[in-house]
C-alpha cells in the first residue's frame, strides 16, 4: 500500500529567526558586495541560476551539481525563491527560503542571491496574481499553516533576509548579472557607481532604481544594449521571464535563464575570461536531464 508523502515538521521558530538573521549578516559582510552589487573575482567559475519559485527538488539538485564542498573556488547565484506559481502546487517555498539560508551560512563565500519582483512584493505587500490567485495570500496562508501564531515573529525574520539581498552581480570580464532589467525610458538613470554607492538600508520600494529593474519587463534589444553600456559591461544574464526550455536568448546581448520547472536550467561559467553570448548558451546544462 503506498503511502502519502509526510510533510515535514516546521523549523522552531527560535531555529529560524536566528538562522535568518545569521543568513543576513553574511549576505551584507559578503567580500564581494559593494554597496549593493556584487563583484565577482577573476577565477574561478559561476553557477548561475534562474527563478526557483518554490521548487524544492531543483534546489536541491543545484546544490548537488554545485558541490561547493569539493570546488572552493566555484561560486553560486541563487534567485526568486519565493512564491510556488501553479495553482494545483501547495506553496512550500518558505522552506526553500529556509533551506537556502542554510546554504549561505555553510558556505558563505560562495552562496549568492539576487533582489528580485517577489522579494520586494513580499516586504510591501505588492499584491502578484498568478492563475487566478494571490500569490501572497497563499504564501500567507502556508506560514500559518505552518508556524500558527509564530507567523509574525518568522515573516520579520524573512523580511530581514530579504532586505539583504544584493541588487545584481558583475564579473571582471564583462558580464551582468541581474534579476530583469530596467524598462527602456529609465536605462539612462542607472550607472555601475548607483549600485557601489547604495547603502544596506537603501530604498527598495516602488519607483526605487531597485524595483524598476526587478519588475521589469522590457527585454528588447536596444533597451539591452544601452543598459549593457550604462552598466560597463558586454552581456547580461537575468531571470524573471519564463521561458519554456529553460533558457532564452531574447537578444544578443541578453541570455535569460529560468530553472524553476521540469526543463529548468543552469550555467556553469568560467569567471577568469570573456564570454559570448555564444559561450553562455553552450555552457547551459539541464537540471533533470
Amino acid at each position: 500500500m503506498e503511502h502519502e508523502p509526510v510533510e515535514p515538521a516546521p523549523r522552531p521558530p527560535d531555529y529560524v529567526m536566528d538562522l535568518m538573521a545569521r543568513a543576513a549578516a553574511m549576505n551584507e559582510q559578503d567580500p564581494c558586495l559593494h554597496g549593493r552589487l556584487l563583484e565577482l573575482p577573476p577565477a574561478g567559475e559561476l553557477m548561475v541560476t534562474g527563478d526557483l519559485h518554490g521548487n524544492l527538488s531543483n534546489f536541491r539538485r543545484i546544490t548537488r551539481i554545485a558541490d561547493l564542498g569539493h570546488h572552493p573556488q566555484r561560486h553560486i547565484l541563487l534567485q526568486e525563491l519565493l512564491h510556488a506559481m501553479y495553482a494545483d502546487t501547495p506553496d512550500r517555498s518558505y522552506q526553500l527560503l529556509e533551506e537556502a539560508a542554510i546554504y549561505k551560512t555553510v558556505y558563505p563565500g560562495q552562496v549568492h542571491f539576487l533582489l528580485g519582483n517577489h522579494d520586494i512584493a513580499e516586504l510591501y505587500g505588492l499584491e502578484i496574481m498568478k492563475q487566478g490567485r494571490s500569490v501572497l495570500s497563499v504564501f500567507n496562508t502556508a506560514l500559518q499553516e505552518a508556524y500558527q501564531f509564530n507567523a509574525d515573529v518568522i515573516r520579520k525574520a524573512y523580511n530581514r533576509f530579504l532586505r539583504s539581498l544584493p541588487w545584481a552581480a558583475v564579473t571582471a570580464h564583462g558580464v551582468l548579472l541581474c534579476h530583469s532589467l530596467p524598462d527602456g525610458k529609465y536605462v539612462h538613470l542607472f550607472d555601475r557607481a548607483l549600485f557601489t554607492r547604495a547603502s544596506r538600508e537603501a530604498d527598495i520600494g516602488r519607483d526605487s532604481p531597485a524595483f524598476r529593474m526587478a519588475w521589469g519587463r522590457d527585454i528588447a534589444r536596444p533597451t539591452s544594449a544601452a543598459f549593457a553600456e550604462r552598466m560597463e559591461v558586454d552581456l547580461i544574464l537575468c531571470g524573471h521571464h519564463p521561458c519554456q526550455r529553460g533558457y532564452t536568448t531574447p537578444n544578443p546581448h541578453l541570455v535569460v535563464i529560468d530553472s524553476k520547472d521540469a526543463h529548468g536550467a543552469y550555467a556553469l561559467l568560467p569567471l577568469d575570461r570573456k564570454l559570448t553570448q555564444q559561450d553562455v548558451v553552450s555552457r547551459i546544462k539541464f537540471l533533470n536531464f
